[in-house]
C-alpha cells in the first residue's frame, strides 16, 4: 500500500471511529427528536412535500434534513438510533473529503490534505454534529463541497462549469437543509476572504460559468420555498416573521460571546489559538499556503456570527472548518521545521508543552475513570482493561514524540486521543448522565398494542420540550385542558398525559362517568428526579 492509498484507508478508519463508533450511545436530543418525528410523520402520511410535525406544519426549515432521515428510517424502522444516524456521520465523511479536496487546491503539500481531513474530523463540534440526527451537518458539509468546486474553478485553466455548475447544485442542497444559514456563516466569510487574499484575478473569462452557478442555486433552492408560499402564503410569512424574530430575541448573548471559539474544537484549542497569533504564526504557515486567506475566513466568520444576537454553541460549527485547515497547517510547519532542524526556541517550547499536557490528560482519563466513576456506570473488568490500554498506550507515544520531538508524532497521539475517547468513555456516556433512579422511558409506551391505536392528548397546550416525549412514545398527541374544556372534545378511550395525577385535574362529575386507569408515572429526565416537569407525566387510559 503506497502512502496515498494508506492515508486515504487512515482517513476512513478515523472517521469511522469518530463518527459511527457507539453512535447510539446518547439519547436523541430535542433537535434529533423534531427531525425524527417530523421524518415518522412524512412516512405514516406519506406527504413529502408538506412535512408536519405533530400533526402540524413543519415548514420553519427546508425539508432535505428530514426527507433523508425518512428515507433511512423507511429501511431501518424507528428503533435502532445508530441507523437513524448513519446520514449524519455519511454527511460528515462528506465534509472531511471536500476539505481534503480543498486543501489540494490551497497546497501542493502531499501530506496536508490528510492533516486537516484527520483534524476536523476529530474537532469536537465537527464529530458530535456527526452524531447528532439534526440539519446543521447537512448543510455545512454541501457549502464546504460547494467552496472547494468554486476555488478549483475559478483556479482552473479552462472555463471551469463543470466545478461552476457542481458548486450550484451543492449549494442549493445546503440551502434545501438549513435555508440561508450556510451562505452567510461559510460561504460569504470564504467569498470576503478570498477577496482580500487572492483577488478575482481570472473571475471575469468565468462569467458564464458563474451565471451557471447562481442559475442552478436558484432552481434546486426556491423550487420547495415557491411551492410553499403558494400553497399557505400567511403561513408562510408567519414563519418568516418568527424565524427573523428568534434571531434577534431567543437566546441572546453578547457581541463577545463567541470569542472562546477555539475550544469548540476540543483537543486541538490550544494549537488553533496559536495558529491565529498572526506575528509569530502568519510567517511559519506562509510557506505552505496562504496565512492571510485562512485566518481571515476564521475571524470573519466569527465576527459575522456575533453580529446576530442568538448565539449558540453548535453554530460554530462553519468557523471549525477553516479552523482545522489553519491548525493543520500550523502542524504541518512542525514537522517540517522539526525534520529539518530549522525549528526556533519557541517552536520548541510550544510542541514540548503541548506534548506534556496531553500525555498528562492521557494518562489521567484511566485513574478519573477508575475514581471518578461511581455505581451503575462503573465500567466492567473487560472495558476497563481497554481503557488502560487505550490511553496509557497513547500516554507511551506522546513521551516518545516528546523524546524524540516529532511533531507528526503528537499529532497522531492526539487523534488518538479522540478515537479512543469514542471508543471506550462514550459508552459511558448515558449511564453516567443517568442519575435520575425515577427514569421511566416513554419507549414503553409505543410498544403497547393495546395503545396503537387510542389517540393521546396533553394537559394543556403542547410545549416545545415535550417533542421528546412525543418521539419517544410513537404518538401523535393533541392538547386537551379539563380545566377549560370540561366536555371532551373527541371521542374515548384516550390516554391522558398529565404533570399531575389525572385524579386532580379531572371533576368528580367526569370520573363519576368515566374509569380512569392510570398506566404509571413516566420521567423522561436523565439527570435529575423531575429536573423539567415537561418530561415528568402521569399516563392515563381514560375510557
Amino acid at each position: 500500500m503506497n502512502n496515498r492509498n494508506l492515508r486515504l484507508f487512515l482517513l476512513l478508519l478515523i472517521a469511522f471511529i469518530a463518527f459511527v463508533a457507539n453512535n447510539g450511545a446518547i439519547e436523541a436530543n430535542i433537535m434529533e427528536a423534531r427531525n425524527l418525528t417530523t421524518a415518522r410523520e412524512i412516512l405514516q402520511k406519506n406527504n413529502w412535500l408538506e412535512p408536519t410535525m405533530n400533526g402540524e406544519l413543519r415548514l420553519e426549515k427546508p425539508p432535505l434534513p428530514s426527507w433523508i432521515a425518512a428515507a433511512t428510517m423507511h429501511f431501518s424502522g424507528d428503533e435502532n438510533l445508530s441507523l437513524l444516524r448513519l446520514p449524519a456521520a455519511l454527511a460528515a465523511l462528506l465534509l472531511i473529503f471536500f476539505l481534503f479536496k480543498l486543501t489540494t487546491e490551497l497546497t501542493e503539500d502531499q501530506l496536508l490534505p490528510f492533516l486537516v481531513a484527520g483534524t476536523a474530523g476529530t474537532s469536537f463540534y465537527i464529530f458530535f454534529m456527526a452524531r447528532d440526527i439534526s440539519w446543521d451537518i447537512f448543510c455545512h458539509s454541501f457549502m464546504i463541497g460547494a467552496i472547494w468546486l468554486i476555488h478549483k474553478g475559478l483556479k482552473s485553466d479552462r472555463n471551469g462549469w463543470g466545478e461552476l455548475v457542481g458548486a450550484g447544485l451543492l449549494m442549493g442542497l445546503s440551502f434545501m437543509s438549513k435555508g440561508p444559514i450556510s451562505f452567510y456563516a461559510l460561504l460569504l466569510p470564504y467569498l470576503i476572504a478570498r477577496s482580500f487574499s487572492y483577488r478575482w484575478k481570472g473571475v471575469a473569462e468565468k462569467k458564464w460559468g458563474i451565471t451557471l452557478m447562481v442559475l442552478t442555486t436558484l432552481v434546486v433552492s426556491l423550487w420547495w420555498p415557491i411551492m410553499i408560499w403558494f400553497s399557505h402564503p400567511d403561513f408562510s410569512a408567519q414563519i418568516a416573521q418568527q424565524e427573523s424574530a428568534a434571531w434577534l430575541n431567543r437566546s441572546t448573548r453578547p457581541f463577545y460571546h463567541y470569542w472562546s471559539f477555539p475550544v469548540q474544537s476540543g483537543i486541538w484549542a490550544i494549537i488553533a489559538t496559536i495558529a491565529l497569533y498572526f506575528p509569530y504564526a502568519g510567517p511559519r504557515i506562509e510557506r505552505f499556503g496562504n496565512y492571510a486567506f485562512l485566518a481571515l475566513w476564521v475571524v470573519v466568520s466569527v465576527i459575522l456570527l456575533s453580529l446576530f444576537p442568538e448565539k449558540k454553541e453548535r453554530y460554530l460549527l462553519p468557523v471549525l472548518l477553516p479552523l482545522s485547515l489553519l491548525t493543520a497547517f500550523y502542524f504541518r510547519y512542525l514537522i517540517h521545521a522539526f525534520e529539518s532542524s530549522s525549528f526556533a526556541k519557541t517552536d520548541l517550547v510550544i510542541f514540548r508543552l503541548n506534548s506534556i499536557l496531553m500525555a498528562l490528560i492521557s494518562f489521567a482519563i484511566p485513574i478519573t475513570v477508575v475514581f471518578g466513576v461511581k455505581g451503575e456506570a462503573i465500567p466492567g473488568i473487560g472495558l476497563l482493561i481497554l481503557i488502560f490500554t487505550f490511553f496509557w498506550g497513547l500516554t507511551m507515544f506522546l513521551v516518545r514524540a516528546f523524546l524524540k520531538k516529532n511533531p507528526l508524532w503528537l499529532w497522531m497521539g492526539m487523534v488518538g486521543m479522540v478515537l479512543s475517547v469514542c471508543l471506550t468513555l462514550l459508552p459511558l456516556a448515558s449511564k453516567l448522565a443517568m442519575t435520575n433512579p425515577n427514569y421511566r422511558s416513554y419507549k414503553e409506551l409505543r410498544h403497547r398494542d393495546d395503545l396503537k391505536n387510542v389517540p393521546f392528548y396533553f394537559n394543556g397546550e403542547i410545549p416545545g420540550k415535550f417533542i421528546e416525549v412525543i418521539w419517544k412514545s410513537g404518538h401523535q398527541v393533541k392538547g386537551w385542558d379539563p380545566a377549560t374544556q370540561p366536555q371532551f372534545p373527541g371521542t374515548f378511550p384516550i390516554v391522558f398525559l398529565s404533570n399531575e395525577n389525572p385524579t386532580v385535574l379531572l371533576s368528580a362529575e367526569f370520573q363519576a362517568i368515566h374509569r380512569i386507569e392510570v398506566i404509571g408515572h413516566f420521567d423522561g429526565n436523565m439527570g435529575k428526579k423531575g429536573g423539567n416537569i415537561v418530561l415528568s407525566n402521569f399516563v392515563t387510559i381514560i375510557r
